[in-house]
């Protein structure tokens, strides 16, 4: 318990202080909505890997929003009968800036999502998945977001996404492909990912 205190406390650390390096001209990026992996530096990775963070337990995330976005939703969903079904979300009516900031971790039968706009308010939410057994690793297969992706408002991005097998393999799961081929998500036990829609 200790150590997921830690890890939460220190992404709320990292959420606060930190953002893409090497980013292109500020002005091109507000005109665009995307959202990229936060590049960590050596010593916010040493600082996360000292409360017992890897790269497998948790996803930051910046997000540059352009104008005409009014909110953005952030929702945990599990594939069910051929679509996807929310189980637990979170978001904001309205953006204080152009700016929004997502960590994501993985714990026990829980994916917490902690969000945070930049006019410094803080949210987050922790739903408990049926099913999840992240300790034996057996049947499971996971990605998360590894490169910037443009987001188009109304149309969910995924950001995570973690399948299930009934037997010891598992096939590979890519994203953003894997998450809209219906055909490979009814071919898993179980499908669970983290997407974020914005609204205008």
């Amino acid at each position: 318990m200790k150590k997921l205190l830690c890890i939460a406390l220190t992404l709320t650390l990292l959420l606060a202080g930190c953002g893409p390096r090497g980013a292109e001209d500020p002005e091109a990026s507000a005109a665009a909505h995307t959202i990229q992996p936060l590049e960590l530096s050596e010593e916010e990775e040493a600082l996360l890997n000292l409360v017992g963070g890897s790269d497998a337990d948790y996803g930051l995330f910046d997000c540059a929003v352009g104008e005409g976005v009014t909110g953005c939703t952030i929702e945990v969903l599990s594939w069910q009968d051929g679509a996807w079904t929310t189980l637990a979300e979170g978001g904001l009516s309205s953006l204080q800036s152009g700016s929004l900031r997502l960590g994501i971790v993985l714990s026990g039968d829980k994916i917490t999502v902690n969000f945070q706009d930049g006019g410094g308010g803080r949210y987050s939410y922790a739903p408990r998945l049926d099913g999840i057994d992240r300790a034996t690793g057996s049947g499971r297969a996971w990605t998360w977001l590894e490169s910037a992706q443009a987001l188009t408002p109304g149309t969910r991005t995924p950001l995570y996404l973690e399948v299930y097998d009934s037997g010891d393999g598992v096939r590979a799961a890519t994203l953003p492909d894997t998450f809209s081929d219906a055909g490979q998500l009814d071919s898993y036990a179980r499908a669970y990912a983290v997407a974020v829609t914005l609204e205008g």
